[in-house]
C-alpha cells in the first residue's frame, strides 16, 4: 500500500493519485466500521458465524488486491463487490429486515469518493443476482434463507425494486462522473490560471532583464570605450618605448660597430697567442654587449612567449670558455678562483642557442664575481640521471663565496627591475633585470632555475635546460692524446680545495696520477721523502709561499722535474720568472690548452708547439670570386673606414658616399652591383634613397641595409622600400661575407639585378 501520491510530472495524473489516495484512506475506516457492524447485529440473532468468516473474508480479500496489484485500480472493483456483499450479509443476519437494503445505496454513494463512474457496476450486478436468488429462494420454501420479511416477493415487486435500485445507482454513478469532470475543468483553469502567471512572471523577468541588459550595455560601452582608450594609450606608449629603445641601440651600436669590427681586423693581423686571447676577449665581449641590447629589445617577446630560440649544434665547453675568459681578468684583480667542470658524460656538441645559454651564464657568473669579495667561483655542468641522447637535460651549477643572500629576499630575485638592496646607498649596480631575463630563457629552454643561499657563506645558482647531443662538427680543434703517457704521476699544488679537486679529475680523466697538496712546503715534504713525481702543477698565489717562491726551490732541489705555473689572468712576469717554468697558463685553465701543455712537459722529446692559427676570413681572392661593383652609403665616418678596410681586404675598391642623396646621384651616373645602404643619414635617408632608387630606369643593383636599428619593424620597412636583405650593426664579417656569396650568383644570371 501507498501512503502518499507518487510525484509525476503531470499534473491531471497527480489529481488523480491524490484522489485515490485520499479515498483509499477513507475507505480503511469505512472497512473497519462495516465489520464492527457485523458482529453487532451479530448479537441479534447469533450470526458470529457469519459476522466472523464472510467479513473477515471480504477483508482479506480487498487487502489481498490491494497489495498483489498496486499499480492498478483493479482492487477498487474489488471494493465494490465487497460492499455489495457486506449488505447481502447484514440482510441475512438481520433476517430480511428490509431497511438492510439501504446499505446498498450507503456503498453506492461511498463509491462516489474515487469519481470512476464504472466502480457502480459491480455493485449493480451483485445486489442484481442476490435479490434474484435469494427472493426465489425465499419465495420456493427454503429456510434459513432470510431475504425479506414480507409474506411475498413476486416478480412486480422485484421488477420495481431493481429499477429503483438500478436509479440510484446510476444517480452515484452520475455524480462520480460530474465530479470527475468538475474537478478536472477545475484543475485546467488552476493549470491555464499558473500558466498565465508564469508567464506573467516571465514578461515582467524579460522587462527587467531588459532594463538591466541595457543598463549593462551601456556600462559594457563605456568600458569599452575606456578600454580602447587605454589600449590606444598602451600602443603610443609601446611604440614611444620601442621608438626609444630603437634610438638608443642606435646610439649604442653605432660605436660598438667601430669596436667589434676593428676587432675583427685586429683578428686577421699576425698576432701572438697571448695577443689573440686578448683581442678574441674584446670581440666576444663586445658580442656579449649587442646581444644583452638584443635582449633588451626582445624583453617584450620573452614577456609574451613570442621570443624564438634557435637550433643549432654548439661546443659546450668552448661555450663556457668563452664566458669565463670575459671575467678572467676582473676575477685575477679581486684575488678570485675562477674554475669551472664539465662531467665526462656531458657531450661535447649539444643542440641548442648557444648565445642565450652564453647570455644565462654570463649573467650569473658576472653576478657571482660581482657579490664576491674573496675566495672562488665554481661552475659545474652534469648530466641529469635517466636521460638520453635525444631528449639531454644538462644542470649549470654556478657557486661563488660572496656575501650571500637572506631567506626573505629570495623571492624578489627573479622579478623584473627588482633587486635585493633597491637603496639609494646600495654598494652593487645593475638594473635588476638579468635574472628576470634568464629566468624566462631558462624556461624557453624546457628548464628551471633556483637559488640556494647563506648569508656570509655564498650562493648556488642552479639551472637545467633539455637539449639534445649533437652530431655535427662544431669547430676544428686539436685532439691531444694523451694514452701514452699513462701512469705518469702530477703533483699538485695549490691551496684552493675545488681546484685540487678538478685538476684530480682531470688528470684522472688522461690516466695520470695526481698527488694533491695544498702548500708549497707540503709539496717539497712529499718530494724530500722521496716520492717519483714526473710533473709539478703549482698555483700562482697561495699563502706563505707563493708559485715562483716555489719554483725557485724546485729548481734548486729538484732541477729534473718539469714545472708548470697556473696563473691568473693580467699578471706579468718577468723573464727570469718565466724561466722557472716550462709552461705558464693563464686562469681558468681551458682543457686542450692544458692538456697540450702536460704532453709537451712529459714527452721525452717535446713536439714543436702548437700555437693556434686563426684562418682568416678577409682575403683579397673573395674579389676574384665575386667580382662587384660596390657602393657604401654611410655618414659615420669611422663606420665608412672600417667597412672601406674590410672590402678593401676582400679586395674591392668600393666608393663611399655619405648620405642617401649622394647614393642615388652615384646610381643614376654609374652601375653598380651592391649598395651597402645605411638606413639614418641625413638629407636623405636610407629608405627614401632607395624607394628613389628603384623608380629608376635601367638596371638595379642589389641593396642591403646596414643599420644599428634591430628592431623586426625595421628589417619589415628595409624590405617593403625595395631592398633585398638586411645587415645589423655591429657587422659581423661571417655574416656579411655570407650576404655577398648570397646574392651574387643572382647578378651573374640575369646581369644588374632586374625589380621585376
Amino acid at each position: 500500500m501507498t501512503d502518499s501520491p507518487a510525484l509525476v510530472a503531470e499534473p491531471t495524473d497527480a489529481f488523480h493519485l491524490r484522489v485515490q489516495w485520499r479515498s483509499d484512506r477513507w475507505m480503511n475506516y469505512f472497512l473497519s466500521g462495516y465489520f464492527i457492524i457485523g458482529l453487532l447485529f451479530a448479537t441479534v440473532y447469533d450470526t458470529w458465524l457469519i459476522a466472523v468468516g464472510v467479513g473477515g473474508l471480504l477483508l482479506v480479500a480487498y487487502y489481498s488486491a490491494k497489495y498483489v496489484l498496486p499499480q492498478s485500480n483493479l482492487y477498487q472493483y474489488v471494493l465494490s463487490t465487497v460492499l455489495a456483499v457486506f449488505m447481502a450479509q447484514y440482510i441475512y443476519q438481520m433476517h430480511g429486515l428490509f431497511e438492510m437494503h439501504f446499505f446498498a445505496f450507503i456503498g453506492s454513494a461511498v463509491l462516489i469518493t474515487y469519481q470512476n463512474w464504472k466502480l457502480q457496476l459491480p455493485f449493480l450486478v451483485v445486489v442484481l443476482v442476490h435479490h434474484a436468488v435469494f427472493a426465489y429462494l425465499q419465495n420456493n420454501g427454503w429456510e434459513q434463507v432470510y431475504f425479506t420479511r414480507l409474506a411475498y416477493f413476486d416478480l412486480l415487486t422485484f421488477v420495481i425494486h431493481m429499477g429503483l435500485a438500478t436509479v440510484i445507482f446510476f444517480i452515484c454513478g452520475l455524480w462520480s462522473y460530474q465530479l470527475q469532470k468538475y474537478n478536472e475543468r477545475h484543475l485546467d483553469h488552476f493549470i491555464t490560471l499558473a500558466q498565465l502567471q508564469k508567464e506573467a512572471q516571465l514578461s515582467l523577468e524579460r522587462k527587467l532583464s531588459a532594463e538591466a541588459q541595457r543598463k549593462a550595455n551601456e556600462q559594457l560601452r563605456a568600458t569599452n570605450q575606456a578600454l580602447e582608450r587605454a589600449r590606444e594609450e598602451a600602443e603610443q606608449a609601446n611604440r614611444a618605448k620601442s621608438t626609444f629603445l630603437a634610438t638608443m641601440s642606435h646610439e649604442i651600436r653605432t660605436p660598438m660597430n667601430g669596436v667589434i669590427g676593428m676587432a675583427a681586423l685586429l683578428q686577421e693581423t699576425p698576432l701572438s697567442q697571448e695577443q689573440q686571447l686578448f683581442t678574441n676577449t674584446i670581440a666576444s665581449c663586445g658580442e656579449t654587449l649587442i646581444q644583452v641590447i638584443n635582449d633588451i629589445l626582445d624583453f617584450s617577446k620573452i614577456e609574451s612567449g613570442h621570443l624564438e630560440l634557435e637550433q643549432l649544434p654548439f661546443d659546450l665547453r668552448q661555450c663556457l670558455e668563452d664566458v669565463l675568459d670575459m671575467f678572467g681578468a676582473r676575477a685575477a684583480q679581486q684575488g678570485l678562483e675562477l674554475v669551472y667542470d664539465i662531467a665526462e658524460d656531458v657531450p661535447r656538441c649539444l643542440v641548442g642557442d648557444a648565445l642565450r645559454l652564453r647570455q644565462i651564464l654570463i649573467n650569473l657568473v658576472g653576478n657571482a664575481v660581482k657579490f664576491t669579495k674573496q675566495g672562488e667561483i665554481c661552475v659545474l655542468v652534469q648530466r641529469e640521471s635517466g636521460t638520453s641522447a635525444e631528449d639531454l637535460c644538462v644542470r649549470f651549477d654556478v657557486s661563488d663565496t660572496g656575501i650571500g643572500i637572506a631567506e626573505a629576499h629570495l623571492t624578489r630575485l627573479f622579478k623584473a627591475f627588482s633587486q635585493v638592496d633597491s637603496s639609494t646607498t646600495r654598494q652593487y649596480g645593475g638594473t635588476g633585470l638579468g635574472l628576470a631575463i634568464a629566468q624566462k630563457l631558462v624556461q624557453l629552454m624546457g628548464g628551471d632555475i633556483g637559488v640556494v643561499s647563506q648569508p656570509g657563506q655564498g650562493t648556488t645558482f642552479s639551472f637545467t635546460i633539455h637539449t639534445a647531443e649533437g652530431h655535427n662538427p662544431v669547430g676544428v680543434s686539436t685532439q691531444y692524446e694523451l694514452a701514452d703517457l699513462a701512469g705518469k704521476r702530477v703533483l699538485v699544488v695549490d691551496d684552493n680545495a675545488t681546484n685540487l679537486a678538478i685538476l684530480k679529475r682531470q688528470f684522472e680523466r688522461w690516466q695520470l696520477q695526481p698527488i694533491l697538496t695544498s702548500s708549497g712546503q707540503q709539496a717539497l715534504a712529499v718530494l724530500a721523502a722521496g716520492a717519483s713525481v714526473d710533473l709539478i702543477v703549482t698555483d700562482m698565489q697561495m699563502p706563505e709561499m707563493d708559485g715562483l717562491t716555489l719554483g725557485r726551490q724546485l729548481r734548486a732541489c729538484f732541477p729534473a722535474i718539469p714545472r708548470m705555473l697556473l696563473s691568473s689572468m693580467g699578471e706579468e712576469l718577468r723573464p727570469e720568472q718565466r724561466s722557472l717554468f716550462v709552461s705558464i697558463l693563464t686562469k681558468p685553465i681551458k682543457r686542450q690548452v692544458l692538456a697540450r701543455h702536460v704532453q709537451e712537459a712529459l714527452l721525452a722529446s717535446p713536439p714543436s708547439p702548437t700555437v693556434p692559427v686563426s684562418v682568416p676570413q678577409l682575403s683579397t681572392d673573395f674579389s676574384v670570386s665575386y667580382p662587384l661593383a660596390i657602393l657604401v652609403a654611410e655618414d659615420n665616418s669611422m663606420n665608412q673606414r672600417l667597412i672601406g678596410h674590410v672590402l678593401q681586404k676582400l679586395g674591392y675598391q668600393p666608393d663611399i658616399v655619405s648620405n642617401g642623396q649622394l647614393a642615388l646621384e652615384a646610381v643614376d651616373q654609374k652601375t653598380y652591383d651592391l649598395v651597402l645602404m645605411d638606413m639614418q643619414m641625413p638629407v636623405l635617408d636610407g629608405l627614401a634613397a632607395t624607394k628613389q632608387i628603384r623608380e629608376l630606369d635601367g638596371s638595379q643593383p642589389i641593396i642591403i641595409a646596414l643599420t644599428a636599428n634591430a628592431l623586426a619593424e625595421h628589417e619589415q620597412q628595409c624590405l617593403e622600400a625595395g631592398m633585398n636583405d638586411f645587415v645589423s650593426k655591429p657587422i659581423r664579417l661571417p655574416e656579411l661575407i655570407t650576404k655577398i656569396a648570397h646574392w651574387y650568383p643572382q647578378l651573374t644570371k640575369v646581369g644588374p639585378y632586374s625589380m621585376s
